[in-house]
């Protein structure tokens, strides 16, 4: 698999398996397809609008105390990641995780979605899924379906755009931010008066909220979530939604994953609470990646728990290789 590379600086990033050294200079983008220049707008057949039918959905009432079992970048349907999923997933709901949230890289094409999102739903658990920057809307739409034809509960932050977990409220923020990240044809990217309705509803919502994005806000030092190659490759724009949001789930910058940082973007230890705690699981995908910390991890996750107005975590590694 060949990385991505982002519009705001000249890297490889996420979705990768592999690193290339990144040119002097960024090659012209290549013109887009018909296809490509529709995934730019914001229309309902990327993500729909929250007034929208459906909109809005209640799966839990308020217990004090919420434990959502967070993976990412899935990625590869083969045999032996398919077990390693299951082994993650096993132990999410070992540690009580109630929920599961599937944050982005859910599979290249319906084969692999399937697959991958059906080792999720095996644990009868509730499943929200949040597209990222491969999978292609009406071919998504189509898996889910068919996993509810089989007694599923998925819920896609793409239509569902805010899910009420009793303890917490989640909100989603499906797809890529730049065009040039798209794995592949057709998929969707969010523009900026996405991020203005994201906003909006936000302020309508009693705290506290759970914001999911395929991608991290930018970050300004060597403990963000968004570092790669030594430099902070998120959103900028997502940084104004923070305040709005008291806790996040991001993915897509796999090296910087396994890590939590609080409002000031200080990091959060393990099993410490915090009255604001944005997290990047890592890739649940089971190819060993070479963290930013020197680290090398294959398949990680993690558990998201919110107590009152407060978030703690906890990592959840197969394997991890230190150098």
């Amino acid at each position: 698999m060949r990385p991505f590379i982002f519009a705001l600086v000249a890297i490889a990033v996420a979705g990768c398996r592999e690193k290339a050294p990144a040119p002097a200079v960024p090659p012209p983008p290549p013109a887009p397809s018909a296809r490509q220049l529709a995934a730019v707008r914001s229309d309902a057949a990327c993500v729909a609008p929250f007034e929208a039918p459906g909109a809005r959905e209640k799966l839990r009432a308020p217990a004090g105390e919420l434990k959502l079992g967070v993976l990412a970048g899935l990625k590869d349907a083969d045999e032996d990641n398919l077990a390693s999923l299951r082994k993650l997933v096993g132990e999410l709901k070992r540690r009580g995780a109630e929920v599961l949230v599937a944050d982005g890289d859910l599979g290249d094409n319906p084969d692999e979605q399937d697959s991958l999102l059906g080792v999720l739903t095996e644990s009868a658990l509730p499943v929200l899924a949040v597209a990222g920057n491969r999978e292609v809307r009406s071919e998504l739409d189509a898996v889910e379906a068919d996993l509810r034809k089989k007694g599923a509960r998925i819920v896609d932050l793409s239509r569902t755009r805010v899910v009420e977990l009793g303890d917490v409220t989640v909100v989603g923020l499906p797809g890529a931010f730049e065009r040039r990240q798209l794995r592949t044809e057709g998929a969707c990217v969010y523009v900026q008066k996405d991020i203005e309705a994201l906003a909006a509803a936000l302020d309508r919502l009693q705290p506290p909220v759970l914001l999911v994005a395929a991608v991290p806000p930018r970050g300004q030092d060597s403990r963000a979530l968004d570092v790669s190659e030594g430099q902070n490759v998120g959103d900028a724009r997502l940084l104004a939604l923070l305040p709005k949001a008291q806790f996040g789930i991001f993915g897509q910058v796999w090296e910087s994953g396994g890590r939590a940082v609080d409002g000031r973007g200080a990091p959060v230890p393990p099993k410490t609470e915090s009255e604001r705690l944005y997290l990047n699981p890592g890739a649940a995908d089971r190819t060993p990646w070479p963290m930013a910390d020197g680290s090398t991890v294959a398949g990680q996750a993690a558990l998201l728990t919110i107590r009152g107005r407060k978030a703690s975590w906890d990592p959840v590694r197969l394997v991890e290789e230190k150098r």
